[in-house]
């Protein structure tokens, strides 16, 4: 069966468009409605990079995951929970300076570390990669990427983004444990990703980053969303739109190479 990804052209952040989006997505790649249910337990993953305004794109608007909150709300989601393992500062602080603070006291959002790291055998036997533990403790996950450029793996979207899962300083250790190899780099993030299995994936896309991404690059209005269960899939159509050359998109090559269909279909 062929993956669906949903996309939509959206100029700024409102919240009604883009809780409209939100809501048209899952009509549309959640057609018998199953994903959520009452009472879950659900993770919000964000990228939460470092703490910057969202006016400088290096982290998931805080209006893109108001809108995913109030939609869970409506299908009486127990629990939401918003976290992160971000590369300098603590969760908070980072999520305080992104603007997320007010979801706390409007949907009842508890923004808590990643905790409890533990061994994650990858198929690339990457030594000493350790996944934090609490995702077990989750009904569901919804990853919630920002598009960048990345100066390494010249576009961090979908898969990247649960690189953020390897809790704190053990993420560029990482990079020299494969020995910089960018497509080794990105089988091991496949891994993490199949590993994860996020529900949903939303990509913000509104306002995207360009340049000397994931931090040092400039703003640049893209204007649109996208939306899918297949984080191979999204990334492969976020890398068309883009015009990035497949096989520099170091994850998705990793994909390939793996054995990952990503050839797209436009209807």
């Amino acid at each position: 069966m062929k993956s669906k990804v949903h996309l939509q052209k959206i100029e700024n952040y409102s919240l009604d468009k883009i809780e409209s989006f939100v809501r048209d997505a899952l009509s549309v790649i959640d057609e018998k409605g199953s994903l959520f249910s009452s009472g879950q337990k659900v993770l919000l993953k964000p990228n939460l990079l470092r703490g910057f305004s969202p006016k400088n794109c290096v982290t998931t608007h805080p209006v893109v995951v108001e809108s995913v909150c109030r939609v869970l709300k409506d299908y009486s989601v127990g629990q939401i929970t918003i976290s992160d393992s971000p590369a300098l500062g603590s969760l908070e602080a980072v999520a305080s300076k992104a603007g997320y603070d007010p979801l706390k006291k409007k949907y009842g959002v508890k923004i808590v570390p990643l905790t409890d790291p533990i061994p994650f055998e990858n198929e690339e036997g990457v030594p000493h990669l350790k996944i934090a533990g609490c995702l077990q403790e989750f009904d569901r996950i919804i990853n919630l990427p920002k598009v960048k450029s990345h100066c390494q793996m010249t576009m961090t979207l979908a898969i990247k983004n649960l690189f953020g899962l390897v809790i704190g300083k053990r993420k560029p250790i990482l990079h020299c444990l494969v020995k910089n190899d960018k497509v080794k780099f990105g089988k091991m993030l496949i891994d993490i990703a199949r590993h994860v299995n996020p529900c949903l994936t939303l990509a913000d896309g509104i306002e995207a980053m360009q340049g000397q991404g994931p931090i040092h690059g400039t703003p640049y209005p893209l204007g649109v969303l996208l939306a899918s269960t297949d984080m191979t899939a999204l990334d492969r159509v976020a890398a068309e739109i883009l015009k990035f050359s497949i096989d520099k998109v170091y994850a998705l090559e990793a994909a390939r190479l793996k054995g990952y269909e990503i050839m797209i279909w436009i209807k």
